[in-house]
């Protein structure tokens, strides 16, 4: 019995166990198929993220944008020699990827100029940072960040750019920049306020930032001084500088509030260097960022030294401040220094034009003289040889003017130089001729079709020759070829858009006839046409156009002083009211107050008042015969447009008393009164206006002035390089 029982107890257990084993497998199979599967997917899924942007890349390799949003890439590795490949592109969109990171060396793309990657699981500005270091010319950065503080580190290394996430860093340090331009004044800032212009002591006031904008892109590569980047290391020896003096104050609180303001400055810094093309402008304004460093480690210093020691306080409080102003004077120095170098290539087009204009005006003489001898019943000797002599001078004309444009085309491969000069052609010296330039309608042309413009149609026709010479500019220093003067840039104007010489005659006869019917109405027109007569250098006209928007502005700031709590836009709303229609008296005399020194704002508050009183005279008759009370003339409100009138003249007046001195120098010593002088002439020039220079200061002048020895050097470029001079002659005479 015993041994039938045991055998089927041992099948039993053998049954058991088998099925248990069989049980645990097929319960862990299924794990084991989906991690083995998932495995699969994840890797095939990598290589279709990589195949597919491998076809994008691929389909256009002229691409100037190339769009893998979304196509699942967790690494820009593999794509990366694809992207290489693309000598045009610019734009790179990386959005609702798998990236965490970006390679290390980017320098296979490094002319991208816009890189998105935003919605993309980046764990920190580490991750980046290299590979956007090697981005050198990248403009617009889209990249989510775990924290603001990483946003701020990318904004500071990668200083090239001009937006961040959508947001453009220019416009943010200009608000910024504003705003701390008004606590100043809220907060009553008892430091001496920067004057802005000056017309009665010079004629180079602190318009630096605008007076040469134009000439900025040929002297950037030319600039002695190349722009440092803002590195870590300058941060961390200003928090230090700021740790010394809380451990002297004991106030280590304001620690973590200064290092949030350093940060704010150097953003603000990049935001404002990465538009400025000119290396030496960025690198003024670094300097300016440290001294506001500086300073607020010393003002917080002179806060705890008074509340210890009221004297020594005071003493250093002064000295502080001592030390502000001079620096202030020194920058601004400084910015009349660039001025001066910017002016230097600013009008170089009198007399290649004046030849052209007296070709034209004697065509037309000539047209005229051909039609009187066709329609008239017997042509005389007289009008043949009046004829035959007009064709000879015409093409005397001809030739000077093709061998000056010859001589201007070899001066033309220094455009790009601060130290450009612009040949002029050599003019008739006759009377009628010098009439002819300033007025070719003077001519006997026939004046039946001639154009009249009114002052509308004067004045948007100057603003189109000015938009037109600035594009002008930019293309002769790309092609490296001569600037213009805005005399010559008028008639290539009105060549390029009417081609016929009848019609540029007829519209260039209108624009003069008109610049003399409406210079003493309008100040646009009458600056327009001193530039035209080489009576004042071109670049001033930027200085007007300063003029207003620095009004504009110190009217804003106004208004928004005395209603903080209104918004932007509702101040935006009550200033675009004012300019449109009149001024209280305290706010015209506040704007003129700040802009001008004393002496400046009296003389203009008086034009202003004479201007009232004229104003208010009628309204007083009117007044006195209705038997209603007499206004006085602080009742009576200024006109914004009269306002901005007023102080432009009084800039145009106080640039032609400067010049004034030397413009007589100059044309007694320009011997063809041509608006050139050669390099004899220039030192006879320089040594009247300053006996003490040596001949070899006028050597490295000329040399400065002429480097390629052309031997014509226009009136603006003597006033530009000779400020310093004319300026100390000016106050000798004084």
């Amino acid at each position: 019995m015993f041994f039938f029982i045991c055998p089927f107890l041992l099948l039993l257990y053998t049954l058991h166990y088998r099925i248990f084993f069989c049980s645990s497998v097929c319960l862990l199979l299924p794990f084991f198929f989906f991690f083995f599967f998932g495995w699969c997917a994840g890797v095939s899924g990598v290589r279709m993220a990589v195949t597919r942007a491998e076809s994008i890349v691929n389909a256009d390799l002229g691409a100037v944008e190339v769009n893998l949003e979304g196509v699942g890439l967790e690494s820009l590795e593999p794509v990366l020699p694809l992207l290489s490949r693309l000598p045009r592109l610019k734009a790179l969109r990386l959005a609702r990827n798998k990236l965490t990171g970006l390679p290390n060396d980017l320098t296979g793309i490094c002319q991208l100029e816009y890189l998105d990657l935003s919605a993309n699981p980046i764990t920190g500005a580490s991750t980046i940072m290299q590979g956007l270091s090697g981005l050198a010319i990248l403009r617009h950065l889209y990249v989510d960040l775990p924290c603001e503080s990483e946003e701020d580190e990318v904004i500071v290394a990668v200083q090239s750019l001009e937006s961040f996430n959508g947001t453009s860093l220019t416009e943010v340090f200009e608000e910024v920049r504003g705003a701390m331009e008004g606590d100043k004044s809220d907060d009553g800032d008892t430091s001496p306020a920067p004057r802005i212009f000056d017309a009665t002591d010079t004629s180079v006031p602190d318009e630096a930032p605008i007076y040469g904008q134009e000439q900025q892109r040929q002297q950037q590569q030319y600039s002695s001084t190349q722009f440092q980047q803002w590195k870590a290391e300058e941060t961390k020896n200003i928090q230090g500088l700021y740790t010394l003096v809380t451990n002297f104050t004991g106030n280590v609180f304001t620690q973590k509030e200064f290092n949030m303001y350093v940060s704010n400055v150097v953003r603000h810094l990049c935001a404002l260097t990465a538009a400025e093309p000119d290396p030496s402008s960025r690198e003024g304004e670094k300097l300016k960022a440290k001294k506001v460093l500086y300073e607020y480690c010393l003002e917080e210093l002179c806060r705890v030294v008074s509340g210890r020691d009221a004297v020594l306080g005071r003493a250093l409080t002064e000295i502080a401040k001592a030390q502000s102003c001079l620096l202030e004077s020194y920058d601004h120095l400084w910015r009349r220094i660039t001025e001066d170098m910017n002016g230097r290539i600013a009008v170089m087009k009198k007399d290649m034009q004046d030849a052209i204009q007296e070709i034209e005006s004697l065509m037309g003489q000539l047209g005229q003289k051909e039609n009187d001898s066709n329609g008239g019943s017997g042509t005389n000797a007289v009008n043949g040889m009046e004829l035959q002599r007009l064709q000879e001078e015409v093409g005397k004309l001809r030739t000077e003017n093709e061998r000056l444009q010859t001589k201007l085309r070899l001066v033309e491969a220094s455009a790009c130089s601060p130290d450009a000069v612009a040949p002029g052609a050599l003019r008739n010296s006759s009377a009628s001729a010098d009439h002819s330039r300033i007025s070719p309608s003077s001519s006997r042309a026939p004046h039946s079709g001639s154009k009249v413009l009114t002052l509308k149609q004067l004045k948007q026709a100057i603003e189109d020759i000015y938009a037109s010479k600035s594009k002008y500019d930019i293309k002769c220093s790309e092609s490296h070829l001569p600037r213009e003067t805005m005399e010559q840039h008028m008639y290539t104007y009105l060549n390029q858009r009417y081609g016929l010489k009848h019609i540029i005659l007829d519209w260039a006869t209108a624009i003069i006839q008109g610049i003399k019917k409406y210079n003493l109405e309008d100040n646009d027109v009458a600056v327009f046409g001193k530039i035209l007569r080489n009576e004042i250098d071109e670049e001033f006209r930027f200085v007007q156009r300063q003029v207003r928007e620095t009004v504009h502005e110190l009217l804003r700031v106004y208004i928004k002083g005395k209603r903080p709590s209104k918004s932007d836009t509702d101040i935006n709303k009550i200033v675009q009211k004012k300019t449109n229609g009149t001024l209280l008296e305290d706010e015209w005399v506040d704007i003129v107050k700040y802009m001008y020194n004393t002496e400046d704002a009296v003389s203009i508050i008086m034009r202003v008042r004479d201007y009232l009183r004229q104003v208010s005279q009628p309204r007083r008759r009117s007044s006195i015969q209705r038997g209603h009370e007499i206004a006085s003339i602080h009742d009576v409100q200024l006109p914004y447009a009269e306002l901005i009138r007023i102080l432009l003249d009084f800039q145009l007046e106080g640039h032609e008393r400067f010049l004034g001195r030397f413009h007589s120098i100059f044309c007694r010593h320009d011997a063809d009164r041509n608006g050139i002088v050669n390099a004899q002439e220039f030192t006879a020039i320089l040594k009247t206006v300053d006996a003490s220079k040596t001949d070899e200061e006028i050597e490295a002048l000329l040399e400065l002035i002429d480097p390629f020895g052309n031997q014509l050097i226009t009136y603006s470029e003597c006033v530009t390089f000779l400020s310093a001079e004319i300026v100390r002659m000016m106050k000798a005479v004084e």
